[in-house]
């Protein structure tokens, strides 16, 4: 956000825990504040690009998610009011509506937990805004981006699942066939007479058999894939929570361990759920495509080439890598 027409300044704390106008029926709290450095279309335009996966809604301004914490289950919602970004807290009980208890802070920190994931807030941009002065490339797509941010996914069975169904197809049928499978094994809300759905937890799909994702157009082999992953999951034989303790390495070797997980999947595993700064997925097509379109006039050069180059963007890499996309008309899995 700008103030007025002056300099994009970042405020002071850009989460503020403090509850604002809290009801015994919801909570409302100011995530982003006046002077924050956020274009919040940008930044959530991949869910209206390629449609909604039904798990991450953005329509009309607003923003909307299930998020599971270990205190319960909860809607937000994310919108403008103002020249702030606010988020709506609304828990439900056993029977799936609003819990006319007052919001448990717990589940309030998961809350705001999951909104700074969403809206890239921990990311370093002014930073990033300076470094990139230096390199007219990266100058002039913040330029004509200023404000955009890395949306991160909050779960990270979510985010390996949605990068399972993105391999080697376009985003908008992969938003398509991940929308069958919300709506299809993802738990259903109803708030104010509208239903909404949580992704599908690993236990509810390590119960399916072979050829239930069929139907929904998943091919047998990404069907395999994300049964086996959420099998280990169920089993321990990952911990995806975990993962966030471990040098990227580590996390490599454990995500390529298992079946129709490779260097791509966690690539974008890396970037898109820990948010790790310095990280590339170098094999993906639009990212080699937009810089080989940036820095090399369209000539086509290896994956290991565009590791070697972006080495220079050091832990900028993946917000450089965010910008070179927006620009280049791609949001990335």
């Amino acid at each position: 956000m700008r103030k007025g027409r002056g300099e994009v300044v970042e405020p002071p704390r850009l989460l503020l825990p403090a509850r604002v106008n809290q009801t015994p029926m919801s909570a409302v709290l100011t995530v982003a504040d006046e002077g924050a450095i956020i274009d919040f279309d940008a930044t959530l335009d991949r869910y209206r690009r390629y449609g909604s996966d039904l798990a991450n809604r953005f329509e009309d301004g607003v923003f909307t998610k299930i998020v599971r914490a270990p205190h319960g289950t909860c809607l937000i919602t994310l919108y403008r009011s103002g020249n702030r970004i606010v988020m709506g807290l609304r828990p439900k009980n056993s029977a799936g509506g609003p819990d006319p208890s007052t919001v448990d802070p717990v589940l309030i920190d998961a809350a705001l937990e999951a909104a700074k994931k969403i809206l890239g807030l921990t990311a370093p941009l002014q930073a990033f805004y300076t470094f990139a002065s230096e390199d007219p490339v990266l100058s002039a797509a913040v330029d004509t981006h200023r404000g955009l941010r890395l949306n991160l996914q909050v779960d990270p069975f979510e985010m390996l699942v949605g990068s399972i169904t993105a391999q080697q197809i376009n985003l908008g049928f992969a938003y398509t066939v991940r929308g069958r499978l919300v709506a299809e094994y993802g738990e259903s809300l109803r708030f104010d007479g509208e239903t909404h759905y949580a992704f599908p937890t690993p236990e509810r799909l390590a119960e399916l058999n072979t050829g239930d994702l069929i139907p929904m157009q998943f091919s047998r082999q990404k069907e395999r894939y994300i049964l086996n992953l959420a099998r280990a999951v169920r089993s321990g034989e990952i911990d995806l929570d975990g993962l966030k303790e471990l040098d990227d390495a580590s996390v490599q070797e454990e995500l390529t361990a298992l079946v129709g997980i490779g260097r791509w999947t966690a690539d974008w595993f890396l970037a898109r759920y820990l948010g790790r700064g310095h990280v590339i997925a170098a094999g993906d097509l639009a990212v080699k495509r937009s810089i080989e379109r940036h820095y090399f006039n369209g000539e086509r050069v290896s994956e290991e080439q565009i590791r070697d180059f972006a080495a220079r963007w050091g832990d900028f890499t993946n917000l450089a890598v965010q910008y070179l996309l927006a620009d280049y008309g791609s949001g990335g899995t």
